[in-house]
């Protein structure tokens, strides 16, 4: 096979993986959606593309487990959106960018 069929496969599963692990989320099986998110990393590092933007936000960095399904703490500041991971006490910090009104 080669590499370019391999990471579209790669990209195909870590979508799947990354909407049953949503899913399982709001079914209240934590433990079932976290093992998901851990296998989205894996499937990335092994065939070394980028992890979804959708599962870097809802996952996080440091420990690899679901930050919005009760595991993290979200705060919106003025300048910065604040992501903290319950779980290991990861703090990411996400920078908002203002546009001016006049064109």
């Amino acid at each position: 096979m080669p590499k370019n069929s391999e990471k579209r496969v790669a990209e195909e599963r870590m979508r799947e993986l990354f909407e049953l692990a949503i899913s399982d989320e709001s079914n209240d099986k934590k433990s079932y959606a976290d093992r998901k998110y851990e296998l989205i990393h894996l499937y990335s590092t092994k065939y070394k593309t980028k992890v979804l933007q959708e599962a870097r936000t809802w996952v996080c960095k440091k420990c690899k487990k679901g930050i919005y399904s009760g595991g993290g703490r979200v705060r919106i500041n003025a300048s910065a959106i604040t992501v903290s991971c319950n779980n290991c006490g990861y703090v990411r910090r996400i920078p908002i960018s203002r546009r001016s009104s006049r064109q």
